[in-house]
Formats: C-alpha cells, structure tokens, sequence
C-alpha cells in the first residue's frame, strides 16, 4: 500500500499525506496518554483480566476519538479557516487515524502481552493485501477520484484496529462478559499512563521531530523522500519491536533470570548487526535504481539519506531491546534520561543544520541522535553486568543455533 500510494502520488503528494499522519499519531500520544502501555504492563503481570482490559481499550478508543473531534471543531473554527482540503475530509481522516491507531496499538499490546506474535501481523497483513487489491491498478489510477483513495487509506487503520479487538474478544470469549475493568484499576492503568507520557512523548519528538524541520525548510518533494526513508526505517524495526515486547513481559513477570536476558540482548544485537551489515552492502550497490524502481522516479532523492540514516536504526534496533529491557525491571527512568540527550543533540542538529543541508543534515543528525541514545542505554547496561561494546561485532555459531531454535519453536 505504502509503495502504491507513492507511485500514484509522487513524493510530494504522497509526503503530505504521511506528514499529516505523522502529526495525527503525535495527537494520538498527546490525547490517548499512551495507556496501551499500561495495559502491556499490567496484562504482562497477570494483575488485571485481559476482557476488562479489551472492553477498556474499545471504550478508551472511542472517548480519545471524541476528544480529537471535539478539538479539531475548536482548532478549525478559531484558527484554520482556510485549509488546502475540505474540513469535513480532514476529520474524517482524523477520526479513522486516530480510533485505528488508538485500537491497534491497545490489541497488538494486548496480545503481544499474551505472547500471541502471529495472529495480530498476519491480520494487518490480510488487510493490507486487501486494500491494495481494492485500490485501483495504476492502469486505471488516472480515472480515480484522488480523495476516494485518501480516504481508503485512511479507512485501512480504522478497519484494522476493529478487527483486531474483535478477534482478540473471539480469541478470550470477552464477548460472554461484558464489563469494564474496576475504578481502582482504572485509576492504577491512568496513573501508570500519565507518569510515562512525558516519556513517549519525548520518545516520539526523537522520532518525528525531524519531520517538522524537513516540511519547513525542504520542498514537498524532498519532504515525501525524507519521510519514505523514515518510513523504511521503521519498516526495519518491525521485528525489533516485537522482539522488545517478548523481553518486556518476560522481564516485567520475572519469567527469565535477569543475566539470561543480558545475554539474549547481546545474541539479538550480534544477529541485528549481521543483517545490518549486509544490508548496507546490498543498499550501497542496488539502492540508487532499486528506490526510483520501486517507489517511482520522484523518489531519486531517497539514496544517500538512506545509507546516512541506516546506522542509526541500528542502534534504533538495538535501543528497543535495551529500553524494554529497562522497562521490565522498572527502570523507565533511564530510557527517559537517554531519549532525552537524544532529543537535545537532534534539535539542535536540525536548526543548525536542516536550513542549510536539507534532508541529508536531518538523516545524519538522526543517526547521531539515535547512536548516542544506544551508547547511553548500553553503558548503564555495561554498569550492571559484564558486557562491551565489542560484543556486537562478534557472531558465532551458538548465536545461529540459538537463532534457529526460537524460528523453530
């Protein structure tokens, strides 16, 4: 899908719609309080029932959703009254982003707590074949309404996020009870949520923060190649993501002994630079054709951004680890403090250097603000047990083996 919508809209257009969904899932941080993370710890822990917990996140879905509404009704009435697009298309592209969002984040959480990996992927991967064979074939692109396939797209994240819920509530027979969480726990599930928010959001302006300086400086078209190098990086921590949330539960309910984890995350840091390895080779050589071919010709600008922010989703990589770990044995506190240091060198990257080097800067002020918020995590990893940083440069047979093991299971 991402791929179509690229090719049908060129970097410009396509930027603009991945911009604006940037800037709505800052909205679902801000507005939602990221309580999924709450429900990952505590269904995690085993301390609150998983339907409550389903019933809860539908019901919190919803009342975010009418919150967003109700501010966009404030936000066009008294500031924005003369918008590029219909405002009746810009809330329902916020209502679908926003519930859709909101809704998956809470049921992948939910089942990765429950160490359900497949059934979730493979749902938003049936959906997503979906869409594309819906939207129409570029054959047929040119006789398309352009706002009918906005709009679909959008559609795709709300379509997900009830799909999941309804097949978590299958999975746990939720639907035999229907009943929210008690007010004690709701109030333990907001507590754990808004003394973490200032967390996310810090963890999200270390993501995104870029984007907001690219779309100031850059035209739309360097902006719709920036952002598809994002998107590609994070394409590449799907899998580093759902290993973090394996760690998070195991190291929140005490399942594996604390040193076996250490040397777990250096198996996955080993493995991780491996496969990064070889992948900046392959980019090195192929990346200049195979981005134009793919994604259009509009998209030449992505090479060399690409290769300069390739190292940081490594440590990106490597960081996700190393924070669910923290988070596991309650020390969130130093995932706040790296994320932190981070987000200070890449702002000030960005306004020293963004004006003036475009894209290029944004990628190497990324990758050195990704880089220093690994090294950070990863010393005070080095303070608690015996670990160097060599480690991660030195694959072996027992970490193939080890590998092949946990495919097999």
């Amino acid at each position: 899908m991402n791929i179509f919508l690229s090719r049908y809209f060129e970097a410009g257009n396509a930027g603009w719609i991945f911009y604006v969904s940037n800037n709505f899932s800052f909205i679902v941080i801000i507005a939602g309080l990221t309580i999924e993370n709450s429900v990952t710890y505590y269904s995690s822990k085993k301390e609150m029932n998983d339907s409550e917990l389903a019933w809860f996140s539908i019901a919190w879905s919803f009342f975010v959703t009418l919150i967003v509404f109700a501010g966009l009704a404030v936000y066009f009435t008294l500031f924005k009254k003369d918008e590029l697009i219909n405002h009746s298309d810009y809330f329902y592209y916020a209502i679908c982003y926003v519930g859709g969002i909101q809704m998956t984040n809470f049921f992948t959480a939910l089942f990765y707590a429950n160490k359900n990996f497949y059934l979730p992927n493979f749902i938003m991967a049936v959906l997503n074949i979906i869409v594309i064979i819906i939207i129409p074939k570029q054959a047929g692109t040119y006789n398309t309404d352009t706002s009918f396939i906005i709009k679909l797209y959008f559609t795709f994240f709300v379509i997900t996020g009830f799909a999941l819920a309804a097949a978590f509530i299958m999975q746990k027979q939720s639907w035999k009870t229907l009943s929210l969480p008690v007010f004690a726990h709701i109030r333990l599930l907001i507590r754990y949520a808004v003394l973490s928010l200032a967390a996310n959001v810090i963890f999200f302006l270390v993501y995104r923060v870029d984007y907001w300086f690219v779309e100031k400086y850059c035209n739309a078209t360097e902006l719709g190649n920036y952002i598809q190098v994002s998107k590609l990086g994070q394409m590449l921590l799907v899998i580093p993501t759902i290993i973090s949330s394996v760690v998070f539960p195991h190291t929140a309910s005490g399942v594996s002994a604390l040193i076996e984890m250490k040397d777990n995350i250096m198996r996955i840091g080993r493995i991780t630079t491996m496969l990064f390895s070889i992948l900046f080779l392959v980019m090195i050589l192929s990346g200049k054709w195979v981005f134009p071919f793919v994604f259009g010709q509009t998209f030449k600008l992505m090479y060399v951004p690409f290769l300069l922010l390739l190292p940081g989703i490594w440590a990106l990589s490597n960081l996700y680890i190393l924070s669910a770990y923290f988070g596991g044995i309650n020390k969130v506190k130093i995932n706040v403090q790296g994320a932190s240091v981070a987000l200070l060198v890449i702002l000030t990257g960005d306004i020293l250097f963004i004006p003036h080097y475009g894209i290029f800067a944004a990628a190497i002020v990324s990758t050195a603000g990704y880089t220093i918020n690994f090294l950070y995590s990863f010393f005070i990893l080095q303070k608690e047990h015996t670990v160097s940083f060599g480690q991660y440069w030195s694959i072996n047979k027992e970490d193939i083996q080890w590998l092949k093991n946990i495919i097999q299971k």
